[in-house]
Formats: C-alpha cells, sequence, structure tokens
C-alpha cells in the first residue's frame, strides 16, 4: 500500500466519555488482577480488547479514550462500568478504616465487565500463578489458537476451538497442569453441558453451582468469574491474599479461624456490594507495603529426634 492510500484511509472511530463523576483510574483498575489482556505501551496509554475488538485507551483530563474499529460508546462504558452508580454502591460499605485504608490507597479502581468465556479461561488458569504467568498464558493461547485478524493481533480462541485441540498441544502454552483442566471445561462448554449465556440469568448461589460444574472451577474461581463477567458484587471472592489480609486485621492474626467463618465473616460485614470491597482490599494488600502490619517471626519447633531417627537421617544424607 502507498503512504498516499494510507493517508486516504479513515481514522478508526474515536470513543470519548466523561469521567467527571467516575474518577476511573485506568492504570489501578487494569492491574488489579482482573484482567489479563491489557498491555501499557511506552507513551503511558493501555492496548487491549474489549468485546472482542481491540482497542487503545487512555485517560485524558477527566475523559477515558478509546481507539478501535467497531467499537461504541456502550460497549465501553459497560465494559469500564461507567453505567454504575458509584457512589451509592459506596455508599453501602460499612464503616470500616481497613476498607477506608484500601479504597484511599486507589480510589479510581474499578470492577470491569469482561468476556465470560475468556474469564473463566483466564481463572482456570491461575491456580498457583502470578498475574504476570496469567498475561502469558493468555498472550500463548491466542497466538496458538486464536484467529489472526491483524499483524500481532489474535482473537481469544473460543471454546470449540480448544475442545478440538489436543492437552499436549494446550502444554505448549504454558499451562501445565491446568492444561486438562482446561481442555475438558472448553469441551463442557462447547458440547453446551454447561451454558455460560444461561448462567447470566440465574440467582447468583444457582450461577455458582453451574460454574462449579466444570472441570477446574472451584468456590474461588467461581466467585472470581462472577464478580468480573457477570457483574455480580454479591460475591466476594477469597483467596491467599485475600485470606491474609482478613485474618491479620479483622481476626487478630488467628490461624484458628477457618475459611467457612472468614466467608460468612464477609458476607455479612461488607454488605450488597462486598465484591466492589473484596477487588479495594486485594489491591491494597498487594500493591501497598504498608497495608498490612510486620508479621512477628516465630520461632521453628524442634523435635528430638531419637538416636535410631538420627542415624537413619544420617545414613541417607552421605547416600
Amino acid at each position: 500500500m502507498s503512504s498516499k492510500d494510507s493517508k486516504s484511509l479513515p481514522e478508526p472511530p474515536q470513543v470519548s466519555l466523561s469521567l467527571f463523576s467516575h474518577g476511573l483510574d485506568l492504570d489501578a483498575t487494569l492491574t488489579s488482577g482482573q484482567a489479563f489482556s491489557w498491555k501499557r505501551t511506552a507513551d503511558g496509554r493501555w492496548r487491549g480488547w474489549i468485546d472482542r475488538q481491540p482497542c487503545l485507551v487512555w485517560s485524558q483530563g477527566d475523559a477515558l479514550r478509546a481507539v478501535g474499529p467497531d467499537l461504541t460508546r456502550d460497549a465501553v462504558t459497560r465494559y469500564f462500568g461507567l453505567d454504575l452508580p458509584i457512589r451509592e454502591i459506596f455508599a453501602t460499605f460499612p464503616s470500616d478504616p481497613h476498607l477506608d485504608a484500601a479504597r484511599a490507597f486507589a480510589p479510581g479502581l474499578r470492577i470491569l465487565r469482561q468476556d465470560p468465556w475468556e474469564t473463566l479461561c483466564n481463572f482456570i488458569c491461575s491456580s498457583l500463578k502470578q498475574i504476570v504467568q496469567i498475561e502469558q498464558i493468555n498472550h500463548e493461547l491466542r497466538r496458538v489458537f486464536g484467529d489472526e485478524i491483524g499483524e500481532g493481533l489474535h482473537l481469544f480462541p473460543d471454546p470449540s476451538r480448544l475442545a478440538l485441540a489436543t492437552e499436549a498441544k494446550l502444554r505448549t502454552c504454558k499451562l501445565g497442569f491446568r492444561a486438562r483442566h482446561l481442555f475438558v471445561a472448553a469441551r463442557q462448554i462447547a458440547s453446551s453441558e454447561v451454558s455460560l449465556d444461561r448462567i447470566a440469568t440465574l440467582p447468583t448461589a444457582e450461577a455458582r453451582e453451574q460454574l462449579m460444574r466444570i472441570q477446574g472451577v472451584g468456590e474461588k474461581v467461581a466467585n472470581c468469574i462472577l464478580l468480573f463477567a457477570y457483574a455480580r458484587q454479591d460475591v466476594f471472592p477469597i483467596d491467599v491474599w485475600v485470606e491474609r489480609v482478613l485474618r491479620q486485621l479483622y481476626f487478630h492474626n488467628s490461624q484458628r479461624v477457618k475459611h467457612e467463618r472468614l466467608r460468612t465473616f464477609a458476607d455479612s460485614h461488607f454488605g450488597p456490594h462486598r465484591g466492589y470491597a473484596q477487588q479495594f482490599l486485594f489491591h491494597w494488600i498487594r500493591k501497598d507495603p504498608k497495608a498490612l502490619p510486620a508479621e512477628k517471626p516465630t520461632a521453628p519447633r524442634i523435635r528430638k529426634k531419637s538416636p535410631t531417627h538420627q542415624a537413619t537421617e544420617s545414613s541417607d544424607t552421605k547416600s
């Protein structure tokens, strides 16, 4: 294509939204562990996907700007949750100094509405993985299995595409043991054994039960999918980070408190929009080194060994 031809091409549509009443913080939102297909550009903007459309987004003054083919104002508004009554949501939070500190750390943090299938895959792959590793998996799944729609741009593969793959091929995407989970999950969705569309119509408890029928989906992963894809703000995912903040700040760092007690407390204490409270706490504890008091080191318990046991261990070590 000549330079003359390229100049004649129309500019991609640009969506500009006022953030005056929303205060969206793009950096906090897109680095808070809920989405894994966004990359920051050298000039501080963000390149990613909204409704399977590639786009570039950035903040400019009190406006959010988004550029991409076939993007609409409604799609961008919905994705970033700009249609929600955010002040009314925050007004339901309890009087809680810890939650207040988490909100003050990133007041513009917002919960996204993402594609359910991609969100399901991301969180099936999240087990024992750091955020950067989940991002790598998402990238590899796109590169290996997704349709190319432009130079370096690949759609996220749909369930039928992954259902026709092999577990060995999926392992090449840095999945490890999660390859089996994702392979079976893709078959379940592709065959309509579980319908992601139907889940959107169900009450939260039933929706969670349906999601937990899917291979690799337990309670925590199901709640993440409900929160980040279906906007169910009445769920409160508890992973190792959130369990840590609950134990240290609300239960005097007691290790005797069972998971069920933490769940009951979170569901009652943080109110009807507790999913938002969870995301503030999760982001805060991960990003702010001063979020939690330093834990006092405990001396290791040394158990005396019998002479026979000691001799055996010594022999094993030498061999």
